[in-house]
């Protein structure tokens, strides 16, 4: 009952947020600012909520949620032939992953983010806030919209059969997440404590879900490469993705780990961070 009432007041909390979201975009034109407006206040109303129920962690289904929203009101408003089908369909998909995740994940409405915990912790009640609200919401929430950039505008220009390409890159990328996700749920069933997972993919990488993740964010920005050459720097933004996840989550992730693990040193040492390659010797 925990979990059921926490998602539902979670969903409430996210009809609000989406709504006046909604209702700002109608004041500007252009598919893009609307979306960018959409997303900043949609995230400014998550945050305000968040202080309600004292826990940051209900920013965390909007990573996955939002684009989804986005590309879907994006739909509506574009001419649809079946390459735009194709790509909504690779897009929705990776959505549904996390989200899907993330639901079976979530405990209930207290539950938070170890890394938020942290934070909390480590900070005076002013100077978290500031983390809070710019460091765990509004960034990755300019991140995100960015690197839908190219996406939002080759939509609107007219997908065409080689947008095709950009889709498979997508959807291998979601594809990649899945067999990442199965292999270490697998693991984690018999694994004890100490146990490092390098089996499957994770014996080639040490992060093969947030390589299927960057392969979604790349997906868009070489969509606009196929739509538009005209427009290449828009394809840049991939850059600021993979940014985040090569200086940011992955090195905080690693940190934890090896403070957990004995051997994850040495885990590091012959295992690729990012791409699947062999080990070193």
């Amino acid at each position: 009952m925990k979990k059921f009432t926490g998602l539902i007041i979670f969903l409430l909390f996210y009809i609000v947020a989406y709504g006046l979201g909604y209702l700002s975009s109608l004041l500007v034109e252009g598919l893009i600012l609307k979306g960018a407006i959409f997303t900043l206040i949609a995230t400014i109303v998550i945050y305000v909520l968040s202080l309600f129920v004292a826990n940051s962690s209900l920013y965390d289904p909007y990573w996955s949620l939002t684009p989804f929203v986005i590309v879907t009101y994006i739909l509506f408003k574009v001419d649809i032939n079946v390459y735009t089908i194709v790509l909504y369909a690779a897009f929705s998909l990776w959505s549904w992953r996390l989200t899907i995740n993330w639901i079976l994940n979530f405990d209930d409405i207290k539950w938070e983010d170890w890394r938020y915990k942290d934070y909390r912790a480590n900070n005076s009640k002013f100077m978290f806030q500031i983390i809070n609200f710019f460091g765990i919401m509004m960034v990755p929430t300019v991140l995100v919209y960015i690197c839908m950039i190219p996406m939002i505008y080759s939509m609107e220009y007219g997908l065409n059969p080689l947008s095709l390409i950009a889709s498979f890159i997508i959807l291998l990328g979601f594809i990649l997440e899945i067999v990442a996700d199965s292999q270490m749920r697998i693991f984690k069933k018999s694994a004890s404590k100490d146990d490092i997972c390098d089996k499957g993919l994770w014996k080639y990488s040490r992060h093969p879900n947030y390589l299927g993740e960057n392969l979604i964010w790349l997906g868009s920005s070489v969509l606009v490469l196929l739509t538009d050459i005209s427009k290449w720097y828009l394809g840049l933004t991939f850059i600021l993705m993979l940014s985040l996840f090569m200086f940011i989550s992955i090195p905080l992730m690693e940190k934890r780990q090896i403070g957990r693990k004995e051997g994850y040193k040495d885990y590091i040492k012959h295992t690729s961070m990012l791409l699947l390659l062999p080990n070193k010797k």
